[in-house]
């Protein structure tokens, strides 16, 4: 039971931060002459692809932990493109004191880096009950 919560509440908090952050204090620029930044279009990715990691916590909650693996994986590949999003697929504002590089990416970074950690440890936690079993 201890690993079904470890393997899922993370996910599932993480997850929220990430659909929350972007659209709250993390958010990306306003419009800079009339057109929408490219900062706009990586808060609205990072924003979904946060309600795929929810998600993904949410079914960990019931099933097997050899699912809970694959899911876990699947959590810190999503991360994997949350961290291309904004640095390479489709970027943020050149300007160094521009809200979505000072805010938004750190806290994107920093709230992945924490879902890959969990993620990891979720994954050596369900391998080891599944070899028990």
């Amino acid at each position: 039971m201890k690993n079904k919560l470890f393997a899922s509440i993370p996910n599932i908090v993480f997850g929220a931060l990430l659909v929350i952050a972007p659209q709250t204090f993390a958010h990306a620029c306003g419009a800079h002459d009339g057109m929408m930044p490219a900062c706009h279009y990586s808060q609205q990715a990072a924003t979904g692809i946060g309600a795929v990691i929810l998600v993904l916590g949410l079914v960990a909650l019931i099933v097997d932990p050899k699912v809970r693996i694959g899911l876990n994986i699947a959590a810190i590949a999503n991360t994997v493109l949350l961290f291309a999003i904004p640095t390479v697929l489709i970027g943020i504002c050149k300007g160094a004191m521009m809200h979505c590089r000072a805010v938004m990416l750190p806290t994107l970074i920093v709230l992945g880096v924490l879902v890959v950690v969990f993620a990891v440890l979720s994954i050596v936690f369900d391998t080891r009950s599944s070899k028990r079993a």
